[in-house]
């Protein structure tokens, strides 16, 4: 790809002589509808590298959530317009820059997340080296591509807050999302049940079955939690020690009046975008401690070699198949179908992008 572009030069104040290269890259100049605010256009990229920087080549790069809220403005931070979209992805070192320590030609690299917006939706970019993670080859690039935000996240929820063992019982809502099936099979693979939270759709059966197939334990849809009879159906397990919100609203009131005395109800995100209301008596006379969790900052607060082993564990579930994850290709080419196909309510797959145009 890189070798069909034209460079331009431009000579910077050190010394350094710029060049540029044209790429196609998705960029929004303000914020509103996804679906107009988005952009897909040529842009003058550094085609070489100063000390610590790297030049990449993009492979893949799902359309996650946080993409959507960004471009909406609605995310609880805001990125300076313009910019260019996208949060996660991975793709292929072409250039290193000499005082570049961990990295070289062809390695395997995704972004990690920070408060400033990476911009993985083009085909190629310079970044820092502080800014990317290198990754092994032996992983499939559209896994590469998923892995730094969903599966990080549930490893995360289900490492941080609670000490689980084989037995324990963790519910969830928004369980079919990403985050949500991730966690079914990282628990499954450590013996600790799930109940999981859906919401009621044209496709209910068919999450039913995709979810218990990974290993989930019990599936219920939203309304159903409310009833006695999902109270007779939980009866014979241990209450839950862990419950885990990205939906919020009378969900997460749900979820927390199902915990057990002591648990610990974590919010990660807000679908319903409604706030989480814990009952005075949950937190008073049952012991319930309500956390918020925000990947970013605990990937900024935390050490490399924490961040490694963070990766490389779910590398290692991957490699032995308890992790598997859901996710649907599509042309860069066609990136407006990709963007309506990812906001279809229910499609059960994760929208990755091929970059490769």
């Amino acid at each position: 790809m890189l070798s069909n572009i034209t460079p331009s030069l431009q000579r910077v104040s050190t010394g350094f002589v710029r060049s540029f290269a044209s790429a196609t890259v998705v960029k929004y100049n303000s914020f509103g509808k996804p679906e107009e605010v988005f952009k897909v256009e040529k842009d003058n990229v550094a085609d070489n590298v100063t000390s610590n920087e790297v030049l990449v080549e993009m492979i893949h790069a799902p359309i996650h959530p946080v993409d959507i809220n960004l471009a909406e403005g609605t995310y609880g931070i805001r990125p300076k317009l313009p910019s260019i979209a996208g949060t996660e992805g991975v793709g292929i070192v072409k250039k290193v820059g000499a005082g570049v320590q961990g990295l070289k030609l062809n390695d395997y690299v995704v972004p990690l997340l920070s408060s400033t917006v990476a911009g993985t939706w083009r085909t190629q970019g310079v970044f820092s080296e502080k800014q990317l993670q290198k990754v092994p080859s032996d992983i499939p690039t559209e896994y590469l591509s998923a892995v730094s935000i969903n599966p990080c996240t549930a490893l995360r929820l289900l490492d941080d807050y609670v000490t689980l063992k084989a037995g324990d019982v963790v519910i969830q809502n928004a369980a079919s999302s990403m985050v949500g099936l991730s966690l079914i099979q990282i628990a499954k693979s450590r013996g600790i049940k799930t109940i999981n939270v859906v919401s009621r759709s044209p496709d209910y059966d068919e999450q039913v079955t995709l979810l218990k197939g990974l290993g989930a334990d019990i599936v219920v849809d939203d309304e159903y939690i409310r009833t006695p009879e999902f109270a007779r159906l939980i009866a014979d397990l241990p209450r839950p020690r862990l419950a885990l919100n990205a939906v919020g609203g009378q969900s997460a009131t749900e979820l927390a009046r199902v915990l057990g005395d002591g648990g610990h109800l974590v919010t990660y995100g807000s679908m319903s975008r409604r706030a989480v209301t814990v009952p005075t008596s949950h937190l008073v006379f049952r012991d319930i401690t309500v956390h918020g969790f925000w990947l970013t900052r605990w990937i900024e607060k935390h050490s490399a070699q924490e961040r490694q082993a963070m990766f490389d564990t779910i590398f290692s579930l991957i490699r032995s198949k308890h992790l598997k994850l859901w996710l649907e290709k599509h042309k860069f080419s066609d990136f407006q179908g990709a963007l309506a196909r990812s906001q279809e309510r229910g499609k059960g797959r994760k929208i990755v992008l091929d970059l490769q145009l």
